[in-house]
């Protein structure tokens, strides 16, 4: 998608922090937004506050939706639709920290709730807009919001967030292979940003454990959080040229280089080059029964 303007655009997550970055550039090159959060007062505050910038030059309605229901996934689809009439793009952005601490003493409802919202939550959002996007026929734009843990491991003590993201990384490069043409689709995988995520086991609904109390995170020595407002005009330019991978932040870079020189390392010490390989090959099999399959 080359052109965002006239266009119309869903954000969950968008009541602050990242989601309301994009929202904010967005607006700002004429794109309708639909602000969506789990909590309503938030994101029509955030949908008034769009609208108030003296350089926005399209519309922002707010509908609260919880990603880990799916009714309320497909109630936000319905009323972006009735309302606009169309919608050209999701940012599949909304997120959840997952705490810190050891893997074995993390506790199951952080755990769960944690893929619930990252994963499930990400994975349903995207789906239902799949359908949709793919019934409308027209061209149209998916964003899932990952992260940089989902290249690499920046930190013990993460391994359920680590895990949730990962997962987000793997489908969406397996629904890349999937979607028809009008459709693409991109991954955003920021670095450490300056956002609410740390805290947002404030809004924790009961069903998950209900809410955590409000931590401040006391930053040692000279290393910061990159800040959040560069993230958004990044995000929609690297969409415009047609990225799959988005990296608004230089740092997460060793994390990826980290891992994949390992790997390669690892094929280097344990296996040799063959010939015969694309006989043993999963995509050169999919490939070719695909083709046979289109014979028929």
């Amino acid at each position: 998608m080359q052109d965002f303007k006239d266009k119309v655009a869903v954000i969950t997550g968008a009541a602050n922090g990242i989601g309301l970055d994009i929202a904010k550039t967005l607006i700002r090159q004429g794109c309708h937004v639909v602000i969506s959060d789990i909590h309503l007062t938030d994101a029509q505050a955030r949908a008034d506050q769009l609208q108030a910038m003296p350089d926005a030059s399209a519309s922002a309605i707010a509908i609260a939706c919880d990603v880990t229901d799916v009714t309320q996934i497909t109630a936000l689809a319905d009323a972006a639709w009735a309302h606009f009439g169309h919608v050209d793009a999701l940012f599949n952005n909304a997120g959840v920290g997952a705490g810190m601490s050891p893997a074995v003493k993390t506790k199951d409802e952080d755990l769960r709730w944690a893929f619930e919202v990252n994963f499930f939550g990400n994975w349903n959002t995207c789906m239902e807009f799949t359908r949709r996007f793919t019934k409308q026929g027209t061209p149209a734009h998916i964003c899932n919001t990952a992260s940089e843990n989902a290249i690499g491991w920046p930190a013990p003590y993460m391994a359920g967030y680590n895990a949730s993201k990962a997962a987000v990384l793997g489908y969406t490069g397996m629904l890349r292979m999937e979607l028809p043409e009008h459709i693409s689709i991109s991954l955003l995988c920021p670095g450490w940003t300056q956002t609410e995520i740390a805290n947002s086991g404030a809004l924790r609904p009961e069903a998950f454990g209900g809410p955590k109390p409000v931590r401040e995170m006391h930053i040692e020595g000279d290393v910061t959080p990159y800040d959040v407002e560069t993230v958004g005009a990044h995000t929609i330019e690297q969409i415009k040229q047609g990225s799959f991978y988005i990296f608004p932040h230089y740092a997460a870079r060793h994390l990826a280089e980290e891992r994949n020189n390992e790997i390669s390392a690892a094929f280097e010490a344990q296996q040799t080059d063959v010939d015969d390989w694309q006989a043993h090959d999963t995509r050169t099999f999919f490939a070719n029964m695909m083709a046979a399959k289109n014979k028929k």
